[in-house]
């Protein structure tokens, strides 16, 4: 007698619990969001670059660039995040397939990013009247106030690239700011080579040519400065070529659009708020620190670089996220936007707790990278412990603010930051530092506690669904 062939049985089915852990779309997520970590982690360099030749000079000049490096960034981010609202609109707008709101939405990003520049570039040559408040050494003053000089003097062109970054991964072209990232990183890497050190030159003809005397901490931050001017050219090019021209007219000067500038405004100025709130905690995190001492205040700032390599690439993460989101919304479609968020915190988690395993076994050589001083090098063991569990909270706050100001949910997660920041973060550090004598470890292990707090209440916000409503173009 003769059997039917027998057919192959259906492949079992996955436990739920795999289900629940594997990451869905991360192709798509990745696709898009691997160019963009690659032009944040970019732009970290540049700083990083220059923190890590400058431990090469002196603690001193160390500890005035990391400063300095704080303080202008607090002042940026006065107005990063209202730059950055570029993106949810344009994100938004090509979603629905509305090609003129993508424009419109970009020149109102660029006649916001020209004005708070300038203010932040006068900022930035005041600065010398607020540098006696933080209460560090005479010299570590003198020299971040010639960082912060010259480092601000292309804040203009920094918010143009936050604006044209959006007009880019707004619309999924994330390569783009990621070739003018890696452009103006190398010109930064050069000039800093040249700038910090100086060099001799060459003769030619009689001429010595290209001789640039030592110029130290002037020198890091006029080569951070034109790489960021290099950075926005390449990205102005790319905009006004042949092909995006046609489709989208950016040659054409527009006029400011009060309607749309207030919308842009009522969306990205909490965003910026929250920004800002943000960085001064931490800024006020770095004059505690400060006062006791150069060396603490160096070891701190290379702390902040190492964790930059943590939150540089969940930021480009979370950006990606938050495109995916505002064009699902574009399209009319939250649960498609919540399925993208999920998955990005899954993919969050997973780098977040790779890194901390990596931190924790090289942390004591993270930071002979920058410093040969012996005294900054015995702090370095316990704070990479310290950053390798920070990172993680951190992540989680960056994931949750990222994807909310994708739908255009800004003003909970500015008085989220506000209430944990400066009714928690600021008055825990001045108990630990001032008030108890603790050390930089104690300090950044209550920065830990508080951004834990803060991360935890922003993933409530994005569970709730609260943000599904939210209209940005009314």
């Amino acid at each position: 007698m003769q059997h039917a062939p027998s057919l192959p049985l259906p492949p079992a089915p996955r436990p739920r619990w795999w289900d629940r852990l594997r990451v869905h779309e991360g192709r798509e997520i990745l696709a898009l969001a691997l160019p963009t970590v690659l032009t944040m982690v970019s732009q970290t360099l540049m700083w990083t670059v220059d923190t890590a030749l400058l431990g090469r000079v002196d603690s001193t000049a160390l500890a005035a660039a990391g400063l300095g490096g704080m303080l202008t960034w607090a002042g940026y981010s006065l107005f990063n995040n209202l730059s950055r609202i570029t993106g949810t609109f344009v994100s938004q707008a090509w979603g629905r397939g509305d090609e003129d709101a993508v424009a419109r939405y970009t020149w109102q990003g660029v006649w916001i990013a020209l004005g708070t520049g300038l203010v932040l570039q006068a900022l930035g040559w005041f600065s010398w009247i607020a540098l006696p408040w933080t209460r560090n050494p005479a010299e570590v003053q003198e020299l971040t106030y010639v960082y912060i000089q010259w480092r601000s003097a292309s804040a203009v062109f920094t918010q143009l690239s936050f604006v044209l970054m959006g007009f880019f991964s707004g619309r999924r072209q994330v390569m783009v700011p990621m070739i003018a990232g890696l452009v103006g990183n190398a010109v930064n890497v050069v000039l800093d080579l040249w700038m910090i050190f100086g060099w001799e030159g060459f003769a030619l003809a009689g001429r010595q040519w290209l001789a640039m005397p030592a110029l130290g901490v002037k020198g890091a931050a006029m080569a951070t400065s034109i790489g960021v001017v290099v950075n926005v050219a390449v990205l102005v090019g790319w905009a006004l070529g042949p092909r995006l021209r046609a489709r989208y007219a950016l040659h054409r000067v527009r006029r400011p659009d009060l309607r749309a500038a207030r919308a842009m405004v009522r969306v990205g100025a909490p965003a910026a708020w929250e920004g800002f709130i943000d960085m001064g905690g931490f800024l006020m995190f770095t004059i505690f620190v400060g006062t006791t001492g150069a060396v603490p205040l160096a070891a701190s700032q290379i702390t902040v670089q190492v964790l930059s390599f943590s939150f540089m690439p969940l930021w480009g993460l979370t950006t990606a996220a938050g495109v995916l989101v505002g064009n699902c919304i574009g399209r009319g479609d939250p649960d498609r936007a919540a399925h993208f968020g999920r998955q990005v915190y899954k993919l969050g988690s997973y780098y977040s707790l790779g890194l901390a395993c990596a931190m924790l076994l090289a942390r004591d050589h993270l930071f002979r990278v920058f410093t040969p001083d012996p005294a900054v090098l015995a702090l370095g063991a316990g704070l990479v412990t310290v950053a390798a569990v920070f990172q993680y909270f951190d992540g989680l706050r960056m994931l949750s603010s990222g994807i909310l100001q994708g739908a255009g949910d800004t003003r909970y997660t500015m008085l989220v930051t506000l209430v944990l920041m400066w009714g928690g973060f600021i008055p825990l550090t001045w108990y630990l530092i001032v008030q108890r004598g603790g050390d930089v470890q104690v300090a950044w292990l209550g920065a830990a506690a508080c951004y834990l707090a803060q991360g935890l209440l922003m993933l409530r916000r994005f569970g709730s669904g609260a943000w599904r409503g939210i209209d940005i173009f009314r």
